[in-house]
Order: C-alpha cells, then sequence, then structure tokens
C-alpha cells in the first residue's frame, strides 16, 4: 500500500516532526561543533539564568529566615524531628517540612513495622516519601561527611542546573529558541521554583521527566527503561508518561509507516505498560518490605490523602472559594486548554511535549488533591511556559515580546518572595498554616 511522503501527510496532532526542525537541529549541531562547549548558548545561558535566580532566592531566605520561629521536638503539626532555633539559618530552611522526612530516610533509614498512633491506626512516617533522592542524598553524605542541611540543598540545586540545561536543549530541538529561552526563564521565575534548591525531590522529579521526554523523543528505548524505574522511586508521576509514548508511538506510525520497524512498535508498547505498572511498585515494596499489603494506603491515609480519584475535590474547591462563578471559569479553563491542544499552535510542539502538557496536568487533577502543595506540583508541567512563548508571540504585540518575558519574569520573582515568606519560612504555629 502506497503512503504518502512525510510533507504531504495532513497536519494532526501528532504529526510535529517535520523537515524544517531537523534541518535547524543539523545547522545548529553542526555550528556548534566549531565552538567551545562553555562558551555555547544552549550551556551558559540556561546555567546563567539558573544561577542569578538561586542566587536571588539565597538572598530572599537569609532575609526571610529571620522571622522563623525555633522548632522543638516534639511537634504535633509539623512533626519536628530535627528541632531547630529561631531564625536558623539558610541551610536549615531548605531542610524544613518534607525536608525533615528525607533527612530521617537518609540518618536512619524507613521504620519497620509501621509506626501506630494512640488509636492503634498507621501514623505518619516517612514510607510516604520516594527512596531515591534521600538515598542520594545519604551516600553524599557518608562520602563528604557533610551534614544532611547542606549536602541536601546542594544536591538538589546541582540536580536542578542539569535539570534547566535538558530542558532548554530538549525545547530548543523539538520547538525552536524563543520557547527554549522562555522554558528556562519560565520555569525559573515559578513562584515554587525556590524548592529546587530545597532537600525535596523537585529538582530531581524535573531532570528525571526532562532526560525520559528527551530520550523518548531520540529513540533511546533501552534507556528510557532504566530513567521510568528511577523516576518511579522518585516521586509518583511515572504513569503520566503513559500517554506520552502512546503519542510518540502513533507518531510514528503515521509519519514512517511500514517503516516503523516492528521491534520498535513493541518495544513502545512495553515501555507503555512498564510506565503504567511502575506507578504500583513502591505501594507493592512497602507491602513486601513492612508485612502489610496495605501499609502504603494506610501511610497516606494518615496524611489525610486518599488513594482515591481527586477531581471532585477540585470542583468543590472552586466552589468553596469562588461562588458560583467557580465551576463556571473552571469548565471554561478546561474547555480553553482543550481548544489548544487540538490546534496546530501545540502540536508543532512534538508528540513528547504535547503528550506531557496534556498528561500530566490531567494526572494532577485525578490523584492529587487542592492543599498547598499544588504550588510545587505545578513546577513540573513546565509545558506551560510554552504557552507564555505563543502568547508573547501573538502579531498584535510582537515587538513587545521582550520585555513582555522581562515583566513575566519580574512577576515571578515577586511571587517567590511571597511564596519563601508565607509557605517555606516557619513564621507562626496557630491560624492557617501553608507548606510547600
Amino acid at each position: 500500500m502506497h503512503r504518502p511522503p512525510l510533507a504531504a501527510i495532513p497536519r494532526c496532532p501528532l504529526t510535529a516532526v517535520t523537515h524544517a526542525t531537523a534541518a535547524r537541529e543539523t545547522a545548529a549541531s553542526e555550528a556548534g561543533t566549531h565552538t567551545p562547549w562553555w562558551r555555547r548558548f544552549e550551556v551558559w545561558f540556561p546555567l546563567a539564568v539558573y544561577a542569578a535566580t538561586r542566587v536571588f532566592v539565597v538572598v530572599v531566605v537569609l532575609i526571610t529566615q529571620r522571622s522563623q520561629i525555633a522548632l522543638p521536638a516534639p511537634n504535633g503539626i509539623l512533626r519536628i524531628m530535627f528541632p531547630t532555633g529561631e531564625a536558623p539559618g539558610y541551610w536549615a530552611v531548605m531542610g524544613n517540612w518534607d525536608g525533615q522526612w528525607y533527612q530521617q530516610i537518609a540518618t536512619y533509614g524507613y521504620p519497620n513495622p509501621l509506626p501506630l498512633d494512640d488509636l492503634g491506626q498507621v501514623d505518619m512516617n516517612a514510607w510516604a516519601f520516594f527512596p531515591l533522592f534521600p538515598l542520594i542524598v545519604a551516600a553524599l553524605m557518608r562520602l563528604t561527611g557533610g551534614d544532611f542541611y547542606v549536602v541536601g540543598s546542594l544536591t538538589a540545586t546541582v540536580m536542578g542546573a542539569v535539570a534547566i540545561w535538558l530542558l532548554y536543549r530538549l525545547v530548543d530541538r523539538a520547538v525552536g529558541r524563543w520557547e527554549a529561552v522562555v522554558a528556562v526563564i519560565g520555569v525559573c521565575t515559578f513562584i515554587s521554583a525556590p524548592i529546587l534548591q530545597a532537600s525535596y525531590t523537585e529538582s530531581l522529579a524535573l531532570l528525571l521527566v526532562v532526560l525520559t521526554l528527551t530520550l523518548i523523543r531520540a529513540r533511546q528505548y533501552w534507556w528510557v527503561v532504566v530513567v521510568l524505574v528511577l523516576l518511579a522511586f522518585t516521586r509518583n508521576v511515572v504513569a503520566a508518561m503513559a500517554p506520552v509514548l502512546i503519542a510518540h508511538w502513533i507518531v510514528r506510525w503515521r509519519t514512517e509507516g511500514a517503516q516503523f520497524r516492528l521491534r520498535d512498535r513493541i518495544l513502545i508498547g512495553v515501555l507503555t505498560v512498564e510506565a503504567a505498572v511502575l506507578a504500583g511498585l513502591w505501594p507493592f515494596l512497602i507491602g513486601r518490605a513492612t508485612g502489610v499489603p496495605t501499609g502504603y494506603a494506610q501511610t497516606m491515609g494518615a496524611w489525610k490523602i486518599g488513594t482515591d480519584i481527586k477531581l471532585s475535590s477540585w470542583w468543590n474547591y472552586l466552589g468553596f472559594a469562588y461562588g458560583s462563578l467557580g465551576p463556571i471559569l473552571g469548565i471554561v479553563m478546561l474547555a480553553g486548554f482543550a481548544w489548544f491542544m487540538l490546534t496546530h499552535r501545540s502540536w508543532r510542539w512534538g508528540p513528547e511535549l504535547w503528550g506531557w502538557a496534556g498528561a500530566y496536568p490531567a494526572y494532577q487533577l485525578l490523584v492529587t488533591n487542592t492543599g498547598p502543595s499544588r504550588l510545587r506540583y505545578a513546577i513540573l508541567a513546565f509545558t506551560f511556559t510554552l504557552f507564555i512563548a505563543w502568547f508573547l508571540k501573538l502579531r498584535w504585540w510582537r515587538r513587545f515580546a521582550i520585555p513582555g518575558l522581562v515583566v513575566v519574569a519580574v512577576l515571578g520573582l515577586v511571587q517567590q518572595v511571597w511564596w519563601i515568606q508565607n509557605y517555606l519560612i516557619v513564621s507562626h504555629l496557630d491560624g492557617p498554616i501553608y507548606f510547600p
């Protein structure tokens, strides 16, 4: 059966690989071979933006940490396991909140058997937190002799730098230079971006997500097998890679036809199943280690976080927070997002970025609640920056695209100050308490 050439295939959401993109990548690669790596824009620009914004966060934290109160142990609200005094300094602040749990894992490991509260129910415990980041920090602590606060924060910061560099490369090669610039600036100035240098898993998760998308796009499928496992031990987001792999499979089938080798078809299918199955790997291992098959679900229940579908909680939140207009605005936003994702404006991103742009937000709506941590979770939805890049390049104000990007960045940095003061710093233990 005769198949039309690539250029003749009609545009659809899953056929974003074009000859123009391939030519641009080839030209960029050839130009880069004559320039020392440290002078290449794709190296120094993302790292410079990341470094500048990290210094900004350090300065803000050093100022705002003066308002942090002493955190003695025990404390029923924050579960303080490693007490700190008031105004504890930069390193201790970057180990606040969940950092305490990662510190416990890195220092003492996971508890076995599962701890119980006074009512005999499973209590809050470290099994709720995935092991890869704290185990890496623990290894580095033994190697360097450093304490958790310093090693944990520095490890997260370095991982974040690698993630931002890879993000720039991915977006630059998949979409274009402008979009890559906006992606780096948008992520580095995002409201919760300070978490990239805290003792949390966001830096490692961002690194592994971007690396997975890069490997899928490069068709390095055997490496994807490995990275998916690492992602499954980092954050509970690996299942969102299944739709990405499906989109990638469809693109290859439509654009290559009979040239899409049977071996690759099967391998991508196996990867899709792997991504879905790996979502249950950590809960399964907890059950085996503790002897309680439902240990993970009971542990999450101690935080009042069930394993049920959360979509209704978002609907209820919109009504509670914004009245009758809330659900209506939510429907309008979802409809607008769906419309944009089904137009050529997003198809040009390629199936990997396009798939993640749709799959990850949908996954978050289904499995996460409406608590304050949603701002932290949103940093993995880095494809939101592609919407900003498109909007700033609309013909009505294209000439003001760069000033517009500067405004976006400045507003983001202002929001970071507010987020650090109200979410990261522990300034009170009464009334509403927000957390990263």
